[in-house]
């Protein structure tokens, strides 16, 4: 969407140019704005916009590219075109310029190597092809007012089929999670919360994916100390990530996973409820939400106080469990055609 918005505006006759900086911060609802007058010499619209889009947490594509000097030839809203990630999938229920808006890095940090942002890291396991589930649908014990009858049938399945794998931490989240508005009440139900929504409509998405027949992919967290943890994650897998598509509808190629090496494979998720008016944070601030699969090509390699260095695979349904595990400090180095400016 973000370079749709910055083309059209460009595109604009103004009597001050430099006004284009806060129509597309309120276009892209952006919290943190630029504001050129107190520079003394604002030389470049162009790389304010960029740095703007930087600073409000847009997810750059980060892998190699095979001419990264030509990137360096072209003017902003075709850089955005080809740099910015687009690869995001919006639920059936939510509208996708609304939900793909929020898609940005939380509690992030410009540095010189690449983004520094934090969330939890998670390494990925099993498969699990739902087409082969051996367990018969369950009655739903009692309607809930999150899920429909259908949905509670899917999600009881889900859980019977992860026991039966031995997945039982896994198996308890989710039961946990599907029971959880049978004892709460209509007040608490009404007032759900950021966190909550999200992991409603990850779980539907989940009762949508096994509904088609597709591939799960279990994760459990990582951390430093390289000691294993229970899953307590669930991803929906495709095996080719060429049936992933943009917001365009056009189909989003990163990798075809048929073709990929057979080293460790990674997701990152993070999020943040909008906090308006908080720390600082304007009226502008909405609900942010990352769930990625990465690349990290050097992580058996890794020192103790190194931060991972991940490369954007593509974006990766799922649902998390993440009680009591801590943040991990993560950088997402800068595009290769950032690092041809200098030479």
């Amino acid at each position: 969407m973000t370079p749709k918005v910055i083309a059209d505006i460009q595109r604009r006759r103004l009597t001050d140019v430099w006004d284009k900086l806060a129509i597309i911060a309120n276009c892209c609802q952006y919290d943190t704005r630029i504001n050129h007058k107190p520079m003394k010499e604002p030389r470049s619209l162009s790389i304010s916009i960029l740095a703007m889009c930087l600073l409000n947490g847009e997810i750059l594509l980060n892998e190699s590219q095979k001419d990264h000097s030509s990137m360096l030839e072209r003017n902003l809203p075709q850089f955005l075109e080809e740099q910015t990630f687009k690869g995001f999938c919006a639920p059936e229920s939510q509208l996708d310029l609304t939900f793909n808006k929020g898609c940005r890095f939380v509690d992030f940090k410009l540095t010189p190597v690449g983004i520094k942002t934090e969330g939890h890291l998670w390494k990925l396991g099993r498969i699990i092809d739902t087409a082969r589930f051996r367990l018969p649908l369950l009655e739903a014990k009692k309607k809930t007012r999150s899920f429909t009858e259908g949905q509670q049938r899917r999600l009881a399945q889900l859980v019977a089929e992860l026991r039966r794998l031995h997945e039982t931490t896994l198996a308890m989240h989710i039961g946990n999670f599907l029971n959880h508005d049978l004892t709460s009440s209509e007040e608490h139900f009404k007032n759900e919360t950021f966190s909550r929504w999200y992991m409603r409509i990850m779980a539907e998405e989940l009762v949508a994916a096994i509904e088609k027949g597709k591939l799960l992919r279990l994760g459990l967290i990582w951390n430093s100390q390289r000691s294993e943890n229970p899953c307590s994650a669930i991803f929906i897998w495709d095996a080719d990530a060429t049936e992933n598509t943009d917001i365009d509808g056009r189909p989003y190629r990163c990798h075809n996973y048929l073709k990929r090496d057979r080293r460790s494979e990674f997701a990152f998720t993070a999020s943040r409820p909008l906090q308006r008016g908080f720390q600082q944070r304007g009226t502008n601030d909405l609900d942010h939400h990352v769930s990625l699969e990465v690349k990290w090509l050097s992580w058996r390699d890794k020192f103790p106080n190194d931060h991972p260095q991940l490369f954007i695979t593509r974006w990766l349904v799922g649902l998390c469990f993440f009680y009591d595990f801590p943040k991990t400090d993560v950088v997402f180095p800068w595009p290769s055609s950032f690092h041809a400016v200098g030479h």
